[in-house]
């Protein structure tokens, strides 16, 4: 398909058994100038069987084999690399669309060029029903929307709920070192670049089960507490080093605050919750650390103004007075 407007893509692996609902909710959108392109990493089910059965019947439908498992991260990039649209939508091989998803959002994009990524309600489904609301609906500004994210968490969405431009690619793929907020990471990043847009009703399907990612990542402690402790920094990262060319600081000082408190508590919960040398380590390092924030908060450019202008009024004032007294 020359030129589609949309390109949707499926990173696959061992999901044949959804497959078919997930590229089922894609072909019957209302919007139909889209490609679909599944990325399969070595499955070792009947994924490949199942894709080819579809794209005989429709052009739209791409199938590429990956030589060998890249891992998930990496997958998202390579299916990145493979798109030709405006418009980048993923799906989870084990997620669905609600028939009117591919329209509405292209819709918002199309009449508004200061949005870059466009999210909307979204609802588990399987072992769980529930409908996720995002804090905040309609246009967002790029700020208030990081930083809420940052105090809230990941609640713009998964990849199946998101959408955002191609053209801006530029600011990098998916970071293959972060482990489990990759995703939130992306979001955030193309927020430097434009604003957020949250459509007020459920236009994705978010399956719950047992085999997905998120709960074999949860089940393993080792990784679910260095996610904790490589969550915390790079919240602190994101508020004290400008991570997306913001002073978020500045912007609301208030906020910041509690972010940067959250992400330090989170720590020493680790910490008391796993006593083992590592966490005295951990202790040891983040008793500085804190320090070293606090000071970092406090000690801003209007503080160290305020500071010098109050020693030289307060040497003006001694200078006057020890004249009059000659």
């Amino acid at each position: 398909m020359l030129n589609p407007k949309v390109s949707v893509l499926i990173p696959a692996y061992n999901y044949a058994q959804y497959l078919p609902e997930a590229i089922d909710s894609v072909l019957e959108q209302t919007f139909e100038n889209f490609e679909l392109i599944i990325v399969d990493n070595c499955s070792t089910d009947n994924t490949e069987e199942i894709v080819n059965a579809y794209a005989k019947h429709d052009p739209r439908v791409k199938f590429i084999r990956n030589q060998e498992n890249i891992g998930m991260y990496r997958n998202y990039n390579q299916s990145l690399l493979l798109a030709t649209g405006d418009y980048i939508k993923f799906l989870n091989a084990d997620d669905k669309f609600e028939p009117t998803l591919l329209e509405k959002f292209v819709t918002i994009f199309e009449n508004n060029p200061t949005v870059s990524v466009v999210t909307s309600y979204r609802q588990y489904f399987g072992s769980k029903t529930e409908i996720l609301k995002p804090p905040h609906t309609g246009l967002i500004e790029a700020k208030t929307a990081i930083l809420s994210s940052l105090r809230h968490g990941n609640w713009i969405g998964e990849p199946t709920t998101v959408m955002f431009r191609r053209s801006n690619l530029n600011l990098g793929l998916f970071d293959i070192s972060i482990l489990m907020f990759a995703d939130q990471d992306m979001w955030l990043r193309h927020l430097r670049v434009g604003n957020l847009y949250v459509i007020d009703e459920v236009l994705s399907y978010f399956r719950i089960h047992e085999e997905q990612g998120t709960c074999q990542l949860n089940s393993d402690l080792d990784k679910r507490y260095f996610n904790i402790l490589q969550y915390a920094e790079y919240r602190r990262n994101v508020i004290l080093n400008h991570r997306f060319g913001y002073d978020l600081y500045a912007t609301d000082t208030a906020q910041s605050k509690k972010i940067l408190n959250n992400a330090l508590k989170s720590i020493f919960k680790l910490i008391e919750k796993k006593p083992t040398n590592t966490s005295d380590a951990l202790r040891y390092l983040y008793r500085f650390r804190t320090v070293i924030q606090t000071l970092r908060i406090l000690i801003t450019p209007r503080f160290l103004l305020s500071f010098f202008d109050t020693i030289n009024t307060t040497r003006k004032k001694i200078k006057s007075y020890i004249l009059r007294k000659k």
